[in-house]
């Protein structure tokens, strides 16, 4: 089992027990980042070892070779995100993503230079780095540099692993919570949903569940922070009829129950299974429980 494997199986586990499963990611993220920090250190001790400055010329070749990143994570080296570039040009295409993130490229070389220039305080910052037993110093505006691409490098991680974590758990949770209760297979499709392109307004929806009678069962998840404005909008949009979430404000709850929408909360729910029982009766899906 991969280490990402584990933490959506622990993370799956923590939501059916009704506990906060966030640490599960702040732990995904921090292993990540520590393994990129020591590869990291290890690629800056053998550069300076190879006299090479760790200099924007060093920078560059390392975090923004277009041929061995994705734009996404050109974009982030720059100091940018590709949210970001599509509000100014209107666009984050490959070509503008680039120019955008050599510009941005481009201003932190001249704000370190300014900085290293103007440095009259006296101020002194030397990383010191030891690998097989050669240390390494590295002056004020490598130092500067080395943060500033740990600080993005960061960024890009933890973005990358909310995101993508909490989507890789949505279908391993309803999977779980259809096996507790003893679903039949046959009443189950957890295939990736094919969106119907001669209906505009049919959307990607998370999950189905089929009744007795043959009748299909949207099943949409989120797993999102208590209040957020765009959980009962989801459900709407991809005409859901279930809906699963870690936390939901009273006003959600309203909403989806004005719309007549089943949901279910997981978070400080000791009853989570028997809710989502309560459920499969109501909508005359069968199970075992």
């Amino acid at each position: 089992m991969t280490f990402e494997e584990e933490v959506i199986k622990n993370t799956v586990s923590k939501l059916i027990c009704g506990k906060d499963y966030r640490d599960e990611i702040l732990n995904s993220i921090n292993t990540v980042f520590f393994d990129f920090s020591i590869a990291f250190f290890k690629q800056i001790v053998e550069a300076k070892m190879n006299h090479k400055d760790i200099d924007m010329k060093w920078y560059k070749g390392y975090f923004m070779n277009v041929q061995e990143f994705s734009t996404d994570e050109i974009a982030i080296y720059a100091g940018l995100n590709k949210k970001t570039i599509t509000n100014i040009y209107g666009t984050a295409s490959k070509e503008i993503v680039i120019d955008a993130a050599n510009n941005n490229f481009e201003y932190l070389r001249s704000l370190l230079n300014e900085l290293e220039h103007d440095n009259d305080n006296g101020l002194a910052l030397n990383i010191q780095i030891s690998y097989n037993d050669v240390t390494v110093k590295l002056s004020l505006t490598e130092s500067l540099l080395v943060i500033n691409a740990l600080a993005t490098k960061k960024i890009q991680i933890r973005g990358g692993a909310w995101s993508s974590i909490g989507k890789k758990v949505e279908k391993p949770l309803v999977d779980k919570l259809c096996d507790i209760a003893g679903v039949p297979l046959q009443n189950i499709d957890n295939k990736t949903f094919q969106r119907n392109k001669k209906l505009p307004y049919d959307r990607e929806v998370d999950y189905k569940l089929i009744s007795r009678t043959g009748k299909i069962y949207r099943v949409e998840v989120k797993l999102m922070g208590k209040g957020n404005p765009e959980s009962a909008d989801a459900t709407i949009a991809r005409d859901s009829d279930i809906f699963i979430a870690d936390t939901l404000s009273e006003q959600n709850c309203a909403q989806l129950s004005e719309r007549g929408i089943y949901y279910l909360v997981l978070k400080d729910n000791e009853k989570s299974i028997e809710n989502f029982i309560q459920i499969l009766d109501n909508l005359d899906i069968p199970h075992n429980k």
